[in-house]
């Protein structure tokens, strides 16, 4: 898994996981590695950056519902993230790292980092929009 994680994470809104699609490896090496490539709107990914709020978190705090206000995300592997200390929670605003597993109304992603952003001082939920909309508009 290490080099999924040495790969750039795309800032992304899940209205766009919804509608990716899967594309044919770019190169032997991430064939290899089975990582899986994905475009949306003319960006390709391997790793998703997502941020929103938690609508539920499964008993065994190993899949929550993050909706970003253009969709909902079930991510997966919570309890597999590596120095995970802070327990998950209803109504967090988090940022989420991950691979996207499947497309459809509501996309999988797996998780590969977590972040509770709930206490920080800025208005986060507001600058995601426009860290989004700048990161479409750089092309990275």
């Amino acid at each position: 898994m290490s080099k999924i994680l040495d790969l750039p994470s795309k800032k992304i809104f899940i209205k766009d996981l919804q509608q990716a699609v899967k594309c044919v490896a770019s190169s032997t090496e991430n064939q290899q590695k089975s990582i899986k490539e994905w475009q949306s709107k003319g960006r390709t990914f391997s790793v998703v950056w997502v941020q929103g709020t938690v609508l539920q978190v499964s008993n065994d705090s190993d899949m929550m519902l993050v909706d970003d206000g253009t969709g909902v995300v079930k991510v997966i592997g919570c309890c597999k993230i590596p120095h995970m200390s802070e327990k998950l929670k209803h109504g967090q605003y988090a940022m989420v790292i991950g691979q996207l597993m499947a497309v459809g109304n509501i996309p999988v992603m797996r998780a590969l980092k977590f972040q509770n952003l709930t206490n920080h001082i800025v208005d986060l939920e507001t600058c995601w929009i426009l860290e989004v909309l700048e990161h479409i508009l750089n092309k990275e």
